[in-house]
């Protein structure tokens, strides 16, 4: 199906970047649309991996301060979620997760002993970013540092360890919000049905 990009510009550039478009874009009839706006928040793609230990039934989040929540829901600020990272230039999608995970919970991993689970976009309808998703049995992992994120990153992270009975209640329950770590949860509930 066509596109007609009639005019683009980017309007910001910083830690993301916003685009705006004019186009047209064919519809399902085969007929072209009128000219529509449509704006873009460009930021670079990021991994999310959920961590698992698959001996003692555990999984292990990562909880921290999210601006964007705290302004549309100021009590979930705190967001529970898996941890992840944005992909920088030219890195590949697999070092970054290794890398997340030890700067995130302290846990040094092999970028063999990630599972694959594809990819999803966080919300199409406004953002271009692609979320690399993985799982990862750290059962006969030691963990070898506190984890707790990059200061020079102003990160505070705070690692948190549940087991898979809780966690799953906390998901029926509609109290972890996190798009990309519902989806790994859910992965793992099935995965263990």
């Amino acid at each position: 199906m066509n596109v007609k990009i009639k005019n683009f510009q980017t309007i910001y550039q910083g830690f993301l970047t916003l685009e705006k478009a004019t186009l047209q874009f064919e519809k399902f009839s085969g007929e072209m649309s009128k000219e529509v706006e449509r704006l873009n928040v460009s930021r670079g793609d990021a991994v999310a991996i959920l961590l698992y230990n698959s001996k003692r039934k555990k999984v292990i989040l990562v909880e921290q301060f999210r601006f964007s929540a705290y302004t549309a829901a100021p009590d979930q600020a705190w967001m529970l979620e898996a941890i992840a990272g944005s992909i920088e230039k030219n890195a590949k999608t697999k070092e970054t997760a290794v890398r997340e995970i030890a700067e995130e919970s302290g846990y040094h991993i092999h970028k063999s002993q990630l599972t694959d689970l594809g990819l999803c976009f966080p919300s199409p309808g406004t953002t271009s970013e692609r979320i690399y998703l993985y799982a990862v049995d750290i059962a006969n992992t030691p963990r070898t540092s506190a984890g707790g994120g990059v200061e020079q990153e102003n990160e505070d992270i705070r690692v948190r360890e549940f087991d898979y009975d809780e966690i799953f209640i906390r998901l029926q329950k509609h109290e972890i919000p996190d798009a990309k770590t519902i989806i790994l949860l859910q992965w793992l509930e099935n995965t263990l049905v």
